[in-house]
């Protein structure tokens, strides 16, 4: 039985969302404020914190608010809804339809809806909250809110939020490390062998530091005032000569690359975090469902789990996450992390005016030939780019250069815009990224060369355009190419300077400067074996840079405000 879907209204930053969950790993992405840590707050709430109506664990500030609901009277009731469906490939167990046989629904006996609300209460003037199961139409199913604790039983629910200190989760009150601590699995014969050595240990370092036989004649001067027993009235126990009290003095170190030992909550915030959820997959793998139940498979949120490490490390902690048991749901900044995670997982949180759109790429959008191109391009080498709010898409290496450049020249932050400059032309064209930015709400913009190449990238970007204006999304060169548009606009020099003489007089009858002329340049250097268009390119830009911001060519500038334009809009 896993969660299929977190219906959200009034919570926080989120009006109304709607996240469908896979049923194995769903990984949350979006930029900040978009409502991924409130989703799995909301979890949180629903399925571990609120456990009685006397008290209410919704503070104030978990009310959405606006510019017409500033205080918490006027503020709508927070409504969190979790449903549990199930299918053909994945019918639910006997225990499960045994243990909650009295709140499943459907008209198939298929499905469980729980919802937590909470309200401000004018009498009492303060929020209060409550819970209940649903119906068929949604309504409360009266007589069964007492069924959540079986529901927290077949699926705990745990948060492993950003901040995983070492020295918070190995120590003995500590959930994870304590249930390995107060494991009474030692057979009684071996526990006492091992308190006779305690004793034996304690009794030679008492013996080896003389000063502790002073203190005990001192102290075992007490029979002569009070009534205690005369054997070993006094002793001095430097460690706990019971097994189980030992334990809880338990460290765990970890040796650095000098080979000094040193205990984990004294290591770096990387080594920390890796740590606790390398602990927490220990709990959940062998002491979950001896601590909780037999048939217990949890639910699993998890925040930044790349917080504080290498890339090289939040690479391979994907697949420690993907090997947790039970479901998980991970919210994350890494495009590393995005590098390992199937297409089918993510979600991409947005915001659309005053809601939240919660984005998926939809099976069948792409072809298995477009989705392999996809996984390379961006997936696995680029997923950062998933994270963008504009695509600008260009057709080779030498555009990305000058459209980076020129932006900084006009003072344009790009990565302050949320736009990423992203080249297509390996790819295929700009069909895959039309498609996936359309599914992931991220908007884009197309450059075009007026070649034939480019004219068939403006024709498959067009044909995505579903009633939106083109010149939002389209933008054909009026050159056929960019290096062309350069020499024409004055920064033409480093492509003249490779025509060698042998071929000057194929310039002959062309009227310098024109079109024609830079034209023919631009055929003549691409056909010489030892010029680099990529290093002309950059001269020219270097020769921009010399004229100024006024040096930049109106029709880049013009591309870049359409483009920045986009990234500040919404959604």
């Amino acid at each position: 039985m896993r969660l299929s879907k977190i219906t959200i209204d009034n919570f926080r930053g989120i009006e109304h969302a709607e996240i469908e969950l896979d049923r194995d790993v769903t990984v949350l992405v979006g930029e900040n404020n978009t409502g991924k840590t409130s989703v799995l707050e909301a979890l949180r709430l629903c399925l571990d914190t609120v456990r009685s109506d006397k008290t209410c664990n919704f503070s104030e500030f978990d009310f959405h608010r606006n510019e017409t609901r500033s205080d918490l009277p006027s503020c709508e009731p927070i409504s969190i809804t979790l449903s549990f469906l199930e299918s053909e490939e994945h019918p639910w167990p006997e225990h499960i339809t045994q243990g909650l046989n009295d709140v499943i629904v459907g008209s198939d006996y298929s499905a469980i809806k729980f919802r937590v609300t909470a309200r401000y209460d004018a009498d009492a003037g303060e929020p209060v909250q409550s819970w209940s199961f649903l119906d068929d139409a949604d309504n409360e199913m009266v007589g069964r809110a007492g069924m959540t604790k079986e529901l927290r039983r077949l699926r705990p629910f745990f948060f492993q939020t950003a901040l995983r200190a070492a020295k918070d989760q190995f120590h003995g009150q500590s959930t994870y490390w304590a249930s390995f601590l107060k494991n009474k699995d030692i057979d009684d014969a071996t526990r006492q062998a091992l308190e006779a050595e305690l004793h034996q240990v304690n009794q030679k370092i008492v013996n080896a530091h003389a000063s502790f036989k002073d203190v005990t004649d001192e102290v075992k001067r007490i029979s002569d005032l009070v009534a205690v027993g005369q054997a070993d009235a006094v002793t001095v126990d430097p460690a706990p000569a019971d097994v189980y009290k030992a334990l809880r003095y338990t460290e765990v170190n970890l040796l650095t690359a000098s080979n000094a030992k040193i205990p984990i909550r004294s290591h770096g915030e990387g080594t920390q975090s890796l740590s606790v959820l390398l602990l927490f997959s220990a709990y959940l793998k062998t002491r979950l469902q001896a601590d909780v139940d037999r048939h217990a498979e949890p639910i699993i949120a998890i925040e930044e789990p790349e917080a504080h490490l290498h890339p090289n490390a939040v690479r391979a902690v994907w697949h420690l996450l993907r090997d947790l048991p039970g479901q998980k749901i991970v919210a994350t900044h890494s495009g590393d992390i995005l590098s390992e995670v199937p297409v089918p997982k993510l979600r991409r949180m947005n915001r659309n005016g005053s809601a939240t759109e919660c984005k998926a790429i939809p099976d069948g959008l792409l072809t298995d030939d477009e989705l392999r191109k996809f996984n390379h391009h961006v997936r696995r080498n680029r997923g950062e780019l998933l994270f963008a709010r504009c695509w600008l898409l260009v057709e080779g290496e030498t555009d990305v250069s000058v459209f980076a450049e020129c932006a900084e020249m006009l003072g344009v932050d790009l990565h302050g815009k949320g736009v990423r400059i992203v080249e297509c032309s390996q790819a295929g064209g700009p069909g895959i990224f039309v498609k996936v930015a359309d599914a992931l709400g991220i908007h884009w913009h197309l450059v075009a060369d007026s070649d034939p190449g480019g004219q068939k990238y403006i024709e498959d970007a067009r044909a995505l355009l579903n009633g939106r204006p083109e010149t939002d999304h389209i933008s054909p060169l009026t050159h056929s190419n960019i290096d062309i548009l350069l020499c024409c606009c004055g920064y033409g020099q480093p492509y003249r300077d490779g025509v060698g003489p042998k071929k000057e007089a194929d310039l002959a009858g062309l009227t310098i400067g024109s079109p024609e002329y830079w034209e023919k340049v631009y055929k003549i250097v691409n056909k010489a074996r030892r010029f680099s268009k990529p290093e002309a390119a950059l001269k020219s830009i270097l020769d921009m840079k010399t004229a100024g911001t006024g040096g930049v060519p109106s029709e880049l500038k013009d591309i870049l405000d359409r483009t920045t334009a986009l990234g500040d809009a919404t959604p």
